[in-house]
């Protein structure tokens, strides 16, 4: 006989965000390597096995506190790469605006700094963040221009290439700088001037048919 699942009301939303908040305020307090589940489960006010019924594995509840705040962001980047308008400058645009507004969004940031910081002890946390962040991402991108090659639309020899060349022109050092505290936040007005410069790089390197 089955062992019986966690109970309905153990796995309510509001449970799952009781967690999170405490998960997320105690990452940022003590790192990675120092929050314990047990710590974790007492800031939250919850037991343990709550805990892991909700997420598994504190690799997936760190995860799971610093994407809550991207998810509408990253859903509408990936729609836009999905579902381009056919006029590739304002795709681009659009798209490189996007890829910005999530990248340096405050919990990326942060979540970024943390793994960093503990990817030496815990290579599996940094494994975990490339691939569900940085690879993911760039295969969406892959897979846009390469339609954008088959359409005629760029010229382009490696689509991959592509999708690495237009991320780094876009993005240029305001990450860096976010992630060092540097800069403590990007304006609209700085993404709208990074992209329009990268875009325009860009197209002189993958030209338009």
């Amino acid at each position: 006989m089955a062992a019986p699942g966690p109970k309905s009301s153990e796995l309510s939303p509001a449970k799952r965000q009781q967690i999170l908040r405490g998960a997320k305020a105690l990452f940022r307090e003590v790192g990675y390597e120092r929050a314990s589940v047990d710590a974790i489960a007492a800031k939250a006010g919850v037991s343990k096995a709550t805990i892991y019924n909700h997420f598994g594995s504190k690799e997936a509840l760190f995860f799971s506190a610093h994407s809550a705040e991207t998810e509408a962001l990253r859903e509408t980047f990936h729609g836009l790469l999905e579902a381009p308008t056919g006029d590739i400058e304002s795709d681009l645009h659009q798209i490189g605006a996007e890829l910005l507004r999530l990248v340096c969004s405050p919990s990326n940031v942060l979540r970024h700094r943390v793994a960093v910081g503990e990817a030496g002890r815990f290579p599996e946390l940094g494994q975990a963040l490339y691939d569900c962040g940085l690879r993911a991402g760039r295969e969406r991108m892959t897979h846009f221009f390469e339609r954008a090659r088959a359409q005629g639309l760029l010229e382009i020899d490696d689509p991959a290439d592509a999708a690495v060349d237009f991320t780094a022109l876009c993005l240029g050092d305001l990450f860096k700088e976010l992630q060092l505290a540097v800069r403590q936040e990007v304006s609209p007005e700085l993404i709208d001037a990074n992209v329009r410069r990268g875009v325009r790089t860009f197209l002189r390197a993958y030209p338009r048919k």
